[in-house]
């Protein structure tokens, strides 16, 4: 059970500068970062993000191609695929505020949905593509020029004239209870990367659903037991990822294209297999492509086709390139199979279809833990982050509040466990 906690008295470092490790850089813990070096506090925060990544951003990545040089080819949104209109007062003004910084950009492409009548036949002339009209057109916002520039400039562009942040990348962080709670005056809290001590904090936030795994090592030798049993009823639902660069453009009178499933789930897997979502990624804004540059495209799978291609024997005891790998071939050969048909569907006549452009390079990505899934959602549902003051902790993310799942919740988590935080820190 979440129990919610009243003001506490809050012990820091001698020194009496307030140290706060954030574990992960998506947009729960850019967003607590952000609040914490944007708040009026009169504490001086030193702000330290570990990210196991290479880079920025968590789930809103982005995987950039270069050359030997160092030159950009080519780069894909290869996670989150937009931002949907807010559901909020809070949010929607944020996302003004990005887009009036220029960290945000609108989407307007064509977007159509793929789907089979819901009939007792398994027939493929069953199946249907619906454009959406300009009537119709939804609000879609992106990072600009890559998705995760939104992340980083949270990060990086925060200005605050007491504190300070410290972001690293490329190490897993282990957090370790440096003291007992009744020693005063002394940091909770130390930070290891395998045996290297990576800095002792105040406080610690950590943002990733999965930390509190028995395989991941984040918070192993962390005493935050009742975190941990409550973190027992989530659930994740798998997503595979298939990044493509097609030597020139695809024939499709469409940016994005959603697959169905739940209209006729027979039609649906016979037709189109794993595929749940794909995406012009060159049609955003900042991705453009110049006349000699690849056309990029993302692929993402549906739920139920994600777990049956990882569950097949041939992947059991596989590696993760040996995954990435099979993830690539399945995703690549599904979406050209498909390409005939979606031309058909689309209206074009024959002398427009064209042979499929050569495919100049692909990859495959495993998000292990895309989207939160509940046993019991209510436990979730009511609160936007949890704050166990006592050992100076607190957790956040996707998987709090009404919008979980979505970027808006992500960014209403991060802030509210800082605005926490800060409650705490105000009362010492």
């Amino acid at each position: 059970m979440i129990r919610r906690t009243t003001s506490l008295a809050f012990s820091a470092a001698k020194n009496d500068r307030i140290k706060v490790a954030i574990l992960g850089s998506g947009m729960s813990g850019c967003s607590a970062a952000a609040t914490l070096l944007d708040s009026s506090s009169s504490n001086n925060f030193d702000i330290s993000v570990y990210e196991g990544g290479r880079g920025i951003g968590g789930r809103m990545s982005t995987r950039r191609i270069h050359d030997e040089s160092g030159k950009l080819l080519y780069q894909f949104d290869h996670g989150c695929q937009y931002i949907s209109t807010p559901k909020t007062e809070c949010f929607r003004k944020e996302l003004e505020k990005w887009n009036e910084r220029g960290w945000v950009q609108p989407w307007i492409g064509s977007f159509a949905t793929v789907s089979a009548a819901s009939t007792s036949s398994s027939s493929s002339s069953d199946v249907q593509l619906t454009v959406e009209s300009p009537s119709e057109r939804k609000d879609r916002y992106v990072g600009y020029p890559t998705m995760n520039t939104i992340c980083e400039n949270l990060l990086l562009q925060t200005k605050s004239e007491q504190s300070t942040i410290n972001v690293v990348t490329g190490k897993q962080a282990r957090a370790v209870a440096a003291h007992s709670e009744e020693e005063t005056g002394q940091p909770l809290w130390q930070l290891y990367h395998k045996d290297e001590l990576l800095g002792s904090y105040d406080w610690l936030v950590v943002t990733d659903r999965n930390s509190a795994q028995e395989l991941r090592p984040d918070l192993a030798d962390a005493n935050v037991i009742e975190f941990k049993q409550v973190n027992e009823h989530i659930e994740s639902i798998k997503s595979l990822t298939t990044m493509i660069a097609f030597e020139k453009p695809l024939p499709l009178p469409f940016d994005a294209l959603v697959f169905d499933l739940n209209s006729n789930q027979a039609v649906m897997r016979e037709e189109f297999k794993s595929l749940g979502w794909a995406a012009r990624d060159s049609s955003k804004p900042g991705r453009s492509r110049n006349n000699d540059s690849p056309e990029c495209w993302v692929l993402q799978s549906n739920p139920e086709e994600a777990v049956r291609l990882l569950e097949r024997d041939e992947l059991k005891g596989a590696s993760l390139p040996q995954i990435r790998e099979k993830i690539r071939e399945q995703m690549v050969t599904d979406f050209i199979n498909c390409i005939p048909t979606l031309m058909v569907k689309s209206g074009l006549e024959e002398s427009q279809q064209m042979n499929t452009p050569k495919i100049i390079d692909s990859m495959g990505h495993r998000w292990g833990a895309a989207f939160p899934s509940f046993i019991k959602q209510e436990l979730f549902k009511e609160i936007e982050s949890q704050v166990f003051p006592e050992q100076q902790f607190a957790a956040c993310g996707d998987y709090f509040g009404t919008y979980a799942g979505r970027v808006e919740g992500a960014f209403l988590s991060g802030r509210a466990a800082a605005n926490e935080v800060l409650k705490y820190v105000e009362g010492r």
